[in-house]
């Protein structure tokens, strides 16, 4: 029994050893990773230019400018407020009669109308009390008069002289007397004449007229006798300018106000303004409860710079209520109009800075009612606001600009190591479009290599820390004066500034504008205007270089292998194809997601050799293969799985230091083959 059992275990123990055992395969071959690397790698390939031999030229530009009118002018907003208290008020000049007949001086006359007969002389004292005289239709309800005049005029309709008589006016409400006065030697068929000095009084348009005396002479014998004639009252009013009335008022200016507003630019003198936007703002604000009309008018100023047609708008206010104030709002816009700032006559002073404007306030005639007095107004916040001046005349003043900026120029984004150009020029051109002399100053253009914390100030003869004078642009049509600065290696450092690589540029200038003086307010800023400093790089791609380094990053998944699960160990081959004429080290990186290295492989000093040049074309004669090994071992192999990126860097070495032309059809061709060695359990 005991012999089964441990004959039986022994079958189980062999049983399970046999289940764990495992057999290595024979080695497999799987491709892993494969990637070119030209010279697009190494520059920013939007500045790359292939010439038709498929070689090489490099050109970068790069520009600083000052492109506005803004930079020079700044138009301010400027409103002017004018309140109006109405200075007069006009009521139109209207006339009223009315007859007083000698039937109703004398009743008993009526018995006689018709008959021929001697009329005796007469003296009749208030022959007929008081007689309501309504002129509040045709006058004014009521009135208080600063200045006017009222004319009484007696008519005489009667076959005999009017020695005297005597006339009185008062209000009806109050009997407060408006006119008395006594008229003589009226004869007949004829009239007399009183002008009545309505200052400072009150006047009703419903009064009271009363004839306090008639005294007649009798007549050189028979004469017709008609009742229903008698004396003839004829009032009239001219020249009225009350204090306050309630009537119905005609049409009449209010205000003409014609003004120089002076603009402060701040230093600027300025001419003439073409506005590609603005607005012309009202605000006015009334008491007066009728219509006004508002119209306001630049006359220096022209549409399309057609001075014949002014900027002129009308504006319209409704009728205050009693006792409120009616405010109305409007902006018109300016855009295209030209604008003289010359003051009121162009050919006097002042010649800058100073805008003539034109605003006539006027009621409209409604045929109502309405309640005005002296105590009213009307006032108006008016001028140009938001102007954005597409050109500009005058004279700008001195300014001056300090440029210091530093930029990152994407040249030489991914390059290390060090390069030898050959042939680099470079062009500096100054550009002024607008009217305006500049007075430029460069302190310095300095490159500088970040990486490697080299830099190198450029030099010029005539440029670098001297003054150059940039004449103004020529107007119309606009042309900029250009003035281009060269570099090279016969009028700078061009060479030595370029061979350190620099992945930044800074400037420090000084452009002064206007240093010499205005000519004679015809300087100008346009739109389209510009004082520009472009730098123009054009290289062509031939040098030598040292540790030159080429570098490429793809994405990678060890996982995504066929039975990756199961290779333990294995060998990586790095076939290599390199078209360059320069000796190459490779270096291949596997990478976390943050770009940490997890395994470095080939950087054990494995070369890969330049391609031969053709002496006569100097390209390339076709690539130059080489092949490199790397072991990985299991714990290596543990590592890849967690890589998910993978950088190839080549570093580039000059045989022997030989300067050489670039080809756009020169590639490094690399692939990763891997021999791997997989597991199997039996």
């Amino acid at each position: 029994m005991r012999s089964t059992f441990i004959l039986s275990l022994c079958v189980i123990l062999f049983a399970s050893c046999k289940r764990d055992q495992k057999q290595w395969e024979t080695n497999i071959l799987t491709p892993v990773f494969q990637a070119n690397l030209g010279l697009d790698d190494l520059l920013d390939d939007s500045l790359l230019i292939t010439n038709t031999d498929k070689s090489y030229h490099l050109n970068y530009n790069y520009i600083y400018d000052i492109d506005s009118v803004g930079n020079y002018l700044d138009v301010p907003d400027t409103l002017d407020k004018v309140r109006i208290t109405l200075d007069k008020l006009v009521l139109a000049d209207k006339t009223y009669i009315d007859t007083f007949t000698l039937r109703q001086m004398d009743p008993t006359t009526g018995l006689l109308d018709g008959l021929t007969l001697p009329f005796e002389a007469q003296r009749i004292e208030n022959p007929q009390g008081e007689q309501e005289i309504d002129v509040s239709e045709e006058f004014f309800q009521t009135a208080k008069f600063n200045k006017g005049f009222l004319d009484l005029t007696i008519h005489n309709d009667l076959p005999v002289y009017v020695e005297n008589i005597i006339f009185k006016l008062a209000n009806k409400a109050n009997g407060e007397v408006v006119a008395q006065d006594t008229f003589s030697d009226i004869a007949p068929n004829s009239s007399a004449q009183k002008a009545i000095d309505l200052a400072g009084k009150t006047v009703d348009g419903v009064m009271v007229g009363s004839i306090l005396l008639v005294e007649t002479r009798a007549s050189n014998g028979p004469v017709l006798i008609d009742a229903d004639k008698g004396v003839r009252l004829e009032l009239a009013v001219r020249d009225l300018e009350p204090e306050f009335a309630t009537a119905i008022f005609p049409e009449q200016t209010l205000v003409e106000d014609k003004q120089e507003v002076v603009y402060r630019f701040g230093g600027p003198q300025i001419t003439e303004i073409k506005a590609r936007s603005g607005l012309v703002r009202m605000k006015i604000s009334s008491t007066i409860e009728e219509e006004i009309i508002i119209d306001y008018s630049f006359p220096h100023s022209g549409e399309g710079g057609d001075f014949n047609k002014p900027f002129i708008r009308q504006y319209r206010v409704p009728p205050a209520k009693p006792g409120q104030v009616q405010v109305i709002e409007g902006d018109f816009p300016i855009d295209g109009f030209v604008m003289q700032y010359k003051g009121k006559d162009p050919s006097e002073p002042p010649f800058f800075n100073t805008v003539y404007s034109e605003l006539v306030a006027r009621t409209v005639y409604s045929g109502e009612v309405r309640n005005l007095s002296l105590d009213d107004f009307v006032e108006i916040e008016f001028g140009l606001v938001e102007v954005k001046p597409e050109y500009a005349f005058g004279d700008f003043g001195y300014k001056k600009f300090n440029v210091s900026e530093s930029r990152d120029i994407p040249i030489f984004k991914n390059i290390r190591g060090d390069v030898n150009f050959e042939d680099v020029q470079m062009v500096l051109t100054i550009e002024n479009a607008f009217g305006i002399e500049a007075l430029t100053t460069v302190n310095h253009i300095r490159g500088i290599n970040t990486r490697s914390n080299a830099e190198v100030s450029l030099t010029h003869p005539t440029l670098i820390g001297n003054d150059v004078l940039i004449r103004r642009a020529s107007n119309p049509p606009l042309s900029a004066r250009t003035y281009p600065f060269f570099f090279d290696e016969s009028t700078s450092n061009i060479k030595s500034f370029f061979n350190i690589l620099p992945d930044k540029i800074e400037t420090d200038m000084q452009l002064i504008s206007r240093p010499n003086g205005s000519q004679d307010y015809t300087d100008f800023v346009k739109d389209e205007s510009y004082l520009r400093a472009s730098l123009s790089l054009d290289v062509p791609v031939q040098f030598s270089a040292t540790n030159l380094s080429l570098v490429q990053k793809q994405r990678f998944d060890f996982n995504a292998l066929a039975q990756s699960d199961r290779i333990k160990s294995g060998e990586f081959k790095l076939e290599v194809e390199n078209d360059f004429p320069y000796d190459l080290s490779l270096q291949m990186e596997f990478l976390t997601e943050d770009d940490s290295v997890l395994v470095q492989l080939f950087g054990d000093g494995q070369k890969v050799e330049a391609a031969d040049v053709d002496p006569g074309t100097g390209k390339t004669t076709g690539g130059r293969n080489s092949y490199l090994v790397a072991q990985i071992d299991e714990a290596t192999m543990d590592l890849l799985r967690d890589a998910v990126k993978i950088r190839i860097r080549a570093t580039l070495d000059s045989p022997e230091g030989r300067s050489t032309k670039i080809f756009s059809d020169y590639k490094l061709k690399t692939k990763l083959i891997a021999d791997f060695i997989y597991e199997q359990a039996i």
